[in-house]
């Protein structure tokens, strides 16, 4: 029986278990995937550092690692400054429960019962050092992991231009698969790229003025916002989380207050001024799809998948367009012409 054959029901029961296979396949080869991903983002990432370089005369070997090693740099620094930030904070945890207890009790006067209200609960040194414990227990397997990584991104920023000759002389250069996965895989860079730098305005925004309020650990609060900044809508309300909460305990509501609202406008403006103008048009996704994504990678790759929802939905899009029988589906998934 052939493809054509079939009725249309049983052609999507069929395409629907064969995807469901794949997806179940992909989750139960995540420990493997994930590394591999991370290090595709971080040669995407570094990809326009290392064209730069070569252009320049350098040799692609010395080309890659030098990337690798300013990797290698930003992460010892990265984790040095993550370890004496969190070691302040957690020193400081036990004077914030007193004083954030000091300021839920004024609720009181609002006609708020603050026994009901537990908000020094969730900042808990105890807690805080369990899970900071639990994190340096799997430290073997995180440092494994970060090796592979870099191995990876060395490997992928070398092989890349062999990748791309093999594909266009298999493919031909003026075939349209050819041209359609060049042009696919330039979007996909230019997104991430483009992703990052406006992550970097997000980051350097939220500390500025938290720095400027007064609030204390303003760099690691950046630091967070930037990080967080990849998982779209929900990754910047959990990086305003901590900071809200010392601003209740150093000002007050209003500072509270102040530091939602701040956060709010600095994200605003990046997400719909800074972006827009920076990304193409052909890289736009629908708001639902966005937050379907997030939660979808998230329960197929864990953590990564979060992290990496919006490129990895990208390429799914940008793969069934290049279909004519899935381009509809790809189409669906875009935010449609902002012009009409």
């Amino acid at each position: 029986m052939t493809g054509e054959s079939l009725s249309p029901p049983a052609r999507i029961a069929i395409i629907g278990a064969a995807v469901v296979i794949i997806l179940a396949g992909i989750r139960a080869a995540t420990p493997i995937l994930g590394p591999f991903l991370v290090a595709v983002f971080f040669a995407m990432i570094t990809a326009p550092v290392m064209a730069w370089l070569t252009h320049r005369g350098v040799p692609r070997v010395l080309a890659a690692g030098t990337v690798v090693a300013g990797l290698i740099a930003v992460l010892v620094g990265t984790t040095l400054f993550l370890g004496a930030a969190l070691t302040g904070f957690l020193l400081s945890l036990p004077q914030y429960e007193k004083a954030l207890e000091a300021q839920v009790a004024v609720l009181a006067s609002y006609g708020i019962d603050p026994a009901g209200i537990r908000v020094w609960d969730y900042i808990d040194q105890g807690m805080v050092i369990q899970q900071a414990a639990g994190l340096a227990r799997q430290i073997g397997s995180i440092t494994f992991d970060v090796f592979i990584v870099f191995v990876a991104i060395g490997f992928l920023l070398l092989e890349a231009p062999r990748f791309a000759a093999t594909l266009r002389r298999r493919l031909g250069p003026e075939s349209s698969p050819y041209r359609h996965l060049t042009q696919s895989g330039r979007l996909l860079i230019e997104y991430v790229v483009v992703r990052t730098k406006v992550n970097l305005i997000t980051g350097v925004g939220t500390g500025l003025f938290l720095y400027v309020l007064g609030i204390e650990f303003a760099a690691l609060w950046g630091f967070v916002a930037f990080v967080l900044s990849y998982v779209p809508y929900i990754g910047l309300v959990a990086a305003a989380i901590p900071p809200t909460l010392l601003a209740l305990i150093d000002f007050g509501p209003v500072g509270a207050v102040a530091v939602i609202a701040a956060v709010a406008l600095i994200d605003a403006a990046a997400e719909n001024l800074v972006l827009p103008r920076m990304a193409g048009r052909e890289l736009n996704l629908s708001p639902f799809v966005v937050l379907f994504s997030v939660v979808f990678w998230g329960l197929i790759l864990g953590t990564v998948g979060v992290f990496l929802a919006i490129p990895l939905t990208i390429a799914v899009k940008l793969f069934l367009e290049s279909w004519e029988e899935t381009r509809w589906i790809g189409e669906l998934m875009g935010a449609g012409d902002r012009e009409e």
